[in-house]
């Protein structure tokens, strides 16, 4: 059977990826797993300070690694963390059906005018979201996630049930949210006690 072939054939048992268990129970203080979007940690020191100072001078900050951004990233079951924070898209996850073998791509930023697919959108905005790829394997339909916070994306796994719990808890969404109630509740007030 071809390896390369990403998604069951029907009868075919689903069989994730495992960790080697007996390489793994002996690791420890093991340095943490590359990730392709975050350079890798390093701390930046001064260079040595110059002889002579010109006009031409711009800095004397250190050089940083610079990580290019992929066109897309492919499906992280159950790992994905966006690089950068995302625009809530909707309340509900859109329920779609999806075609088994078919590349999909997900907008993982937001910003998409045919969410929840992508459109290009993070490409000319301030973000390092970019859209996860992915497949399925069987044909049917599926929840996918609007919140763009779900850990299994681009499938929903209940974030959204637990995002205006956490909006009035964080100052930010705290003044929004009590913002727009005051002036809808200021407006509806004057609205109805305006001719009395």
């Amino acid at each position: 059977m071809n390896q390369k072939v990403d998604y069951l054939f029907p009868g075919e048992e689903y069989r994730p990826k495992q960790p080697d268990w007996d390489k793994v129970k002996n690791y420890v203080n093991v340095e943490q797993i590359f990730k392709p979007l975050i350079p890798y940690l390093a701390l930046l020191d001064p260079p040595t300070p110059r002889q002579q100072i010109t006009m031409d001078d711009v800095t004397d900050f250190p050089d940083q690694e610079i990580v290019q951004l992929g066109e897309s990233r492919p499906y992280e079951e159950g790992r994905y963390r966006p690089p950068s924070m995302p625009t809530y898209a909707g309340i509900y996850p859109s329920h779609i059906y999806l075609h088994r073998g078919k590349q999909y791509d997900w907008c993982s930023c937001g910003h998409s005018q045919i969410n929840p697919w992508c459109d290009g959108q993070c490409k000319w905005i301030l973000t390092r979201c970019r859209p996860v790829s992915f497949n399925v394997a069987e044909s049917g339909y599926f929840k996918l996630c609007n919140c763009k916070l779900s850990s299994n994306a681009p499938f929903c796994n209940g974030t959204h049930q637990h995002m205006l719990k956490w909006v009035n808890k964080h100052h930010r969404g705290f003044w929004g949210l009590w913002g727009v109630i005051s002036f809808w509740g200021c407006f509806g007030y004057w609205a109805f006690t305006f001719y009395k």
